[in-house]
């Protein structure tokens, strides 16, 4: 698939803001989020996005808070993303998402291969990811 000006949208809104959920973005631009989600996955795929990157100041041990959406199932969906065993802590809540899931690397390549591993979970719905800048 071609870029096209809701493609240059999506880009424009990251470039500003690379923290910008697809729901935010979705909202944004008038699409739904999993259009969203899907034009990003194709973005990556064709290399115009290359990578999401975080510039830190220091070698310390990152950590990522992850929000995960089920499909359907919410208990289902956290035992299948507990199997994978790559979390510090994982819970299962209420809210706007279904489970908050705690995790560690020694780098961004490191985070991001586990967040992809967990969105490869077919009872994953959507995720939302915060990165500690610092510990307290």
């Amino acid at each position: 698939m071609k870029s096209d000006e809701l493609d240059k949208k999506i880009l424009g809104l990251l470039k500003n803001n690379s923290r910008m959920s697809n729901v935010e973005i979705a909202k944004t631009i008038g699409l739904t989020e999993g259009a969203v989600r899907h034009r990003i996955d194709s973005l990556l795929k064709q290399g115009v996005i290359k990578r999401f990157t975080l510039d830190l100041s220091s070698e310390e041990e990152l950590f990522a808070i992850v929000m995960v959406k089920s499909k359907t199932d919410s208990k289902k969906m956290m035992k299948d993303v507990s199997s994978l065993k790559l979390a510090n802590d994982a819970y299962e809540i209420s809210g706007e998402f279904d489970g908050c899931v705690i995790l560690s690397g020694s780098s961004m390549e490191v985070i991001d291969k586990k967040i992809d591993q967990i969105r490869s979970c077919n009872s994953v719905a959507d995720t939302k990811t915060f990165i500690s800048l610092h510990h307290w």
